[in-house]
């Protein structure tokens, strides 16, 4: 691992990501039940109950609570600007996403306006709470400029989806009438999966690849001009709504192929470098990165040849479940040790021997998680052709969920054996 340039010794308490972190492995459960229950519906169509409830828990469950987890750790160590109040942010974002994520799951599911409205509400109260604890840090950061500018305008894209969110809900329950309406989920679905998931995980991934596997740097062209490109796209597609259906649906097909151009870019550039890495060996979370970039090639395949919008989306929320939850499986150990030994060294137990990387996340069970997660989103694509197939997706995907938990739930063991071998007499350098 390479950790020049970076500041381990700023690292917010690790209780701050882990709060957040813990929701991913209930919410992807929940999203197997979904499919395993109702996947021939979450394939029929984007606008049927089960496929909205199934991506509001994927996104907004499990997807942005370790974004949001991972910003909190990374902005002191990475950018050098610590959030105000971690332990607070993270507790009010994680109570904000985990009642909120499950109230709209549910309000689609079931079809009950009154979860999804006060589910709205609670998840937006949370994210609103990560936004400004945010633009505290972010606003007076000055380290690595190209990727605070990506992260910058990744945490602007969120507060775009939140208000595009919020205004397609009062469409829906009629307090307000907006021409186009579909083009408008258009643009909600635009800002957040290119703008926030998107351009949040390629800015950070241009740096955690050469950090995990001592790869090349990415060129500083493309990592200036990726935010840059992406934010102008983003923002002309507010404009599309001012256009005659016909004409706006023109645009909006050239708006998605230039979208997926930039996306292709940073894929095509992080498949190169992952390939000149200096670390020969492959590893569970290396296989996942990879298929996330592959799927971003394979949604933008799908959509030029015009297959169904529930497979384009498969395919982009599964590459980017690929590349988070490889990530996790990467920072929880490092996180974990990193605060063992902060604490060792702040309390002279320099006697007690900490546990390795390997040892806090063993080989065998990340390649448990990563291949029930590669095999869920293969049966679920399968399941375009054969929908019965949906079930063993939403099966394994639940089996993973299940794996993430116990990898979490085992590391937090053993940090909680060591933290107490740090109190027994004598462990202290000045001790008997």
């Amino acid at each position: 691992m390479n950790l020049g340039g970076l500041s381990p010794d700023k690292a917010p308490p690790v209780e701050a990501p882990l709060t957040l972190f813990y929701l991913m492995p209930f919410f992807l459960g929940l999203a197997g039940l979904a499919l395993a229950w109702q996947g021939d519906q979450v394939l029929a169509s984007r606008w049927a109950p089960a496929a909205l409830a199934t991506t509001h828990f994927l996104v907004l469950g499990a997807l942005a609570p370790v974004m949001c987890g991972a910003l909190l750790q990374m902005a002191p160590v990475l950018l050098g600007t610590p959030y105000p109040r971690v332990r607070l942010v993270a507790r009010l974002t994680a109570a904000g996403l985990g009642l909120g994520g499950v109230l709209i799951g549910g309000g689609f599911l079931f079809t009950r306006p009154g979860l999804l409205l006060s589910g709205g509400f609670v998840a937006i109260a949370g994210l609103l709470v990560f936004l400004a604890g945010s633009y505290r840090a972010l606003r007076v950061a000055s380290g690595r400029r190209e990727t605070l500018w990506a992260v910058r305008l990744a945490a602007l894209a969120l507060a775009v989806t939140i208000a595009l969110g919020l205004t397609l809900a009062m469409v829906r329950y009629g307090w307000l009438e907006l021409p186009q309406h579909l083009r408008w989920i258009d643009m909600h679905v635009a800002w957040g999966l290119a703008g926030w998931i998107g351009l949040l995980l390629a800015g950070v991934g241009m740096e955690i690849i050469p950090l995990f596997y001592i790869t090349p740097a990415f060129a500083v062209r493309l990592k200036r001009l990726l935010p840059l490109a992406l934010s102008a796209l983003l923002l002309l597609v507010f404009g599309l709504p001012g256009f005659a259906a016909s004409l706006s649906q023109s645009l909006w097909q050239g708006l998605v192929a230039a979208l997926f151009v930039v996306h292709l870019l940073y894929n095509a550039n992080a498949l190169y470098v992952e390939q000149r890495r200096q670390r020969p060996r492959r590893d569970a979370n290396l296989w996942l990165w990879q298929f996330s970039h592959l799927a971003v090639f394979a949604a933008f395949f799908a959509w030029v040849v015009d297959v169904s919008n529930s497979l384009v989306g498969i395919l982009l929320l599964g590459g980017a479940l690929s590349f988070v939850v490889g990530s996790l499986m990467k920072i929880l150990p490092f996180l974990t040790w990193l605060d063992l030994q902060q604490r060792r060294v702040a309390g002279g137990h320099m006697q007690v021997s900490l546990p390795r990387l390997r040892a806090l996340l063993p080989e065998g069970l990340a390649n448990a998680v990563a291949l029930t997660l590669g095999a869920a989103m293969i049966a679920t694509l399968c399941g375009a052709m054969v929908p019965y197939l949906t079930i063993p997706g939403g099966i394994l995907l639940m089996a993973c969920a299940a794996l993430l938990a116990y990898a979490l739930a085992r590391a937090a063991m053993i940090r909680r054996r060591v933290i107490a071998q740090f109190a027994l007499p004598g462990r202290c350098s000045g001790g008997v």
